[in-house]
């Protein structure tokens, strides 16, 4: 009979004999032994009493004191349970919930200046095409700069403006505007200009409570209000980052042990327990060139000396934005010791997917379901690596800006010119092909990637669950609702339109369109 040597702790229970030949119910006894030690357990006694919990995922560790409680409704699941319907891993969830406060109130009068807006309209034509001609810049970065043009738009505007409710027309019109430039985007510039918004009328009511306030304090008080927003959205990052860490450190450090099942007697099972997890290479796959993956990944090397990174990252054709990531990466890293970096073609994806610890995945748009839009190789990229290594977490890094009102997941598709693609084929080819009829190009640079097959959101507030993420949908949506007006008067909004006929060519309520998309996702030559 094989026996298993236990710590050297007095106080802790031996294998031996005598113990074999109790009856089953004896293994509830050594539980209250462990059970009534009122003194700090040692690192030995934790692995003992970790023994035997097979319900613990692989990925998470064990439960602090400051971690939050269990729910009261919530019911302990049997282990029997457990072990004959493998569950979906379950990753620490920080709540983000946030009392919802009641709606500001908006002016009545509601009408753009009829007269002296050229400048106005000029210059928000201007920063639409600017948005639309941006291939460079992420989803935040675009909601960002949205917010700069919003702020000197409105400066130009507040010098027409004679009446409150005429400048908040001249900041909700731009907002409409600069939200529908690019359709991928929409989702973040959106939410960006639509908070924005909500905290403008906000401090208006507060200050207009304090005493009468005319319609220049008004647009001071807006102007400062703008700047402050944009500089709390610096903080974005930094909360992200810091968020991505932890959980790095908490999951690649240690977990519980399972151990291996061995039998020392008629129905006494006992597990061997293993030592904590040590620091580790920790292999992740990429693509594109998120600002808020590179962010997130120069933090975590900065911020565990004890970890080292392994990155694949997928070239993403046709712009190649992978490569670009891993100069900005390579470039800005402060121990280039501990990581390394690799760059695979996307048709590779599969190779490359092999021994991969996490993939992780920005956004440019996330539905209230928690389906998640991004560059095209997304999918391929969760698919592969869900299916070659089921220990793997596919993490999604975003902004609560990028989660969408219902009503704005099904955007207008981009579609892309035919030569970005063409352009790196051999040009006999590439002629003779654009002479051919009916020969189409996929133009299209983003695609979904299911809820299901994503592990967790973590954001500036936390790591989200399903629930938090349709909450804060339904958030934006109410807001899109009430401020752009649209429940009560439709998308082109009465109450935000022009005094009476808007002059010829003026940008007015009409979508600026874009000669280099099209309706349909693939180009014919």
């Amino acid at each position: 009979m094989k026996t298993v040597p236990y710590p050297t702790d007095p106080k802790l229970p031996r294998s031996n004999s005598k113990l074999s030949t109790r009856p089953a119910r004896f293994s509830g006894t050594l539980k209250s032994l462990f059970k009534k030690k009122e003194k700090k357990p040692s690192d030995q006694e934790v692995w003992m009493m970790y023994a035997g919990t097979m319900s613990c995922p692989v990925l998470t560790p064990p439960e602090s004191q400051h971690r939050t409680p269990p729910e009261p409704e919530e019911e302990p699941v049997d282990d029997s349970s457990v072990e004959e319907t493998p569950t979906k891993t379950h990753h620490r969830r920080v709540s983000s919930a946030v009392p919802s406060k009641p709606l500001p109130i908006l002016p009545l009068d509601t009408f753009l200046p009829k007269h002296d807006i050229t400048n106005y309209e000029a210059a928000l034509e201007k920063a639409v095409q600017e948005l639309q001609n941006d291939f460079q810049s992420g989803a935040r970065q675009l909601a960002d700069a949205s917010l700069a043009h919003l702020a000197h738009i409105s400066e130009i505007g507040a010098s027409v403006a004679t009446t409150w409710g005429k400048f908040w027309a001249i900041m909700v019109h731009a907002a409409k505007q600069l939200g529908q430039a690019r359709p991928s985007m929409s989702a973040a510039i959106t939410s960006c200009l639509l908070r924005t918004l909500e905290r403008v009328a906000r401090r208006w009511n507060d200050e207009t409570e304090k005493g009468q306030r005319n319609t220049e304090d008004l647009v001071r008080i807006a102007r400062g209000l703008l700047e402050e927003i944009r500089t709390e959205r610096r903080q974005i990052s930094a909360r992200l980052d810091e968020t991505f860490a932890v959980w790095l450190k908490e999951n690649f450090t240690q977990k519980p042990p399972s151990g291996v099942p061995f039998i020392s007697g008629p129905g006494i099972p006992f597990n061997i327990p293993t030592p904590p997890k040590t620091p580790r290479t920790i292999r992740i796959l990429t693509l594109s060139n998120s600002s808020t993956i590179r962010s997130v990944i120069l933090h975590a090397l900065a911020a565990l000396p004890t970890f080292d990174f392994h990155l694949t990252i997928l070239e993403s054709r046709p712009r190649c934005e992978g490569a670009d990531m891993a100069s900005h990466i390579l470039s800005a890293a402060t121990d280039k010791q501990r990581i390394a970096v690799r760059i695979v073609p996307d048709s590779a994806v599969g190779t490359a997917a092999r021994n991969i610890d996490i993939v992780l995945l920005g956004a440019d748009r996330i539905s209230s379901a928690g389906d998640v839009s991004n560059k095209s190789g997304s999918l391929a990229a969760a698919l592969c690596v869900k299916q070659l290594n089921s220990n793997a977490a596919v993490i999604v890094v975003s902004d609560i800006d990028k989660i969408a009102a219902p009503e704005l997941e099904e955007s207008a598709r981009e579609s892309h010119p035919a030569h970005e693609l063409s352009s790196a084929w051999a040009p006999d080819t590439r002629n003779k092909l654009e002479e051919m009829e009916k020969l189409e190009v996929f133009g299209e640079w983003f695609e979904w990637v299911p809820a299901k097959y994503i592990d967790m959101y973590v954001t500036e507030l936390g790591i989200l669950d399903i629930e938090d993420v349709e909450r804060v949908a339904k958030e934006i949506q109410q807001l899109d609702e009430y401020i752009f007006q649209k429940k009560k008067d439709g998308e082109g909004s009465a109450r935000t339109s022009t005094e009476g006929s808007s002059k010829e060519g003026s940008v007015g309520d009409r979508e600026v369109e874009h000669p280099v998309w099209r309706s349909e996702a693939r180009t014919i030559f």
